[in-house]
């Protein structure tokens, strides 16, 4: 009762604030407008282009999962710099929900619409075939990076001006989930450590268990690790 009662109050205060209102809808308007161009554009290419696109809807997919991500994250981190500013967060930690329960209440309002908006994104897009199993992995995977980038933009910024150039840099993180394609050893090595490059890899290879355990460990290092940071600056 006490979640559902702060994500009331969470909506209420998303919607206050114009970019928060905005992109806690713009996964939903990117799917749709992904769906229109992907009707018209592959045959469009091949038509006039002789260029086939379909080799790299893996990738496009996997950059759509990963915006949707930062998406929400941001919308996450945002509410976090403002009850940081207003001493809300303190006051919150004092009460019986506490401090890992505050945390838990800000991380799931990320992680819980990056959840459905993923899996909404892979049906009906549905340029890709993926696996059921798959479906969910890449939704849990999505949850959690929503998280990491809202924890990363509430740790590395002062204030919501800063959060949101701080956020611009972070979607720089994104171009992981396309390094295979530019065939650098050197750099597919690196992005190794980075979640996007592993929301890719489970696309790519949805039968492939080590795979998906690696992305989810990479992804839950990424997590624990901040919320341990989190807790112990409290």
């Amino acid at each position: 009762m006490i979640f559902f009662t702060h994500y009331k109050n969470d909506v209420r205060q998303v919607f206050r604030d114009p970019v928060m209102g905005i992109l806690i809808f713009a996964p939903f308007l990117m799917i749709a407008l992904f769906k229109i161009i992907f009707f018209f554009l592959p045959p469009f290419l091949i038509s006039r282009l002789s260029f086939d696109i379909s080799p790299f809807y893996q990738y496009i997919l996997s950059g759509i999962i990963v915006m949707i991500s930062g998406m929400m994250g941001i919308v996450t981190g945002f509410l976090m710099i403002d009850e940081r500013d207003g001493n809300i967060s303190e006051l919150i930690s004092v009460t019986p929900l506490g401090k890992s329960g505050y945390l838990i209440n800000r991380l799931s309002f990320a992680a819980l619409p990056s959840l459905v908006y993923s899996i909404a994104a892979i049906l009906f897009l549905d340029f890709v075939s993926v696996p059921k199993l798959n479906i969910v992995i890449i939704s849990i995977l999505s949850s959690i990076y929503s998280a990491v980038i809202g924890l990363l933009i509430y740790s590395g910024a002062d204030n919501k001006v800063k959060g949101l150039t701080f956020a611009k840099g972070l979607n720089s993180l994104s171009l992981f989930a396309f390094s295979d394609l530019f065939a650098l050893a050197w750099l597919t090595i690196i992005s190794w450590a980075f979640p996007p490059y592993w929301v890719t890899m489970v696309i790519k290879n949805p039968q492939s268990t080590p795979v998906a355990l690696i992305a989810i460990a990479i992804h839950l290092v990424w997590l624990l690790t901040l919320i341990f940071r989190y807790l112990k600056s409290r």
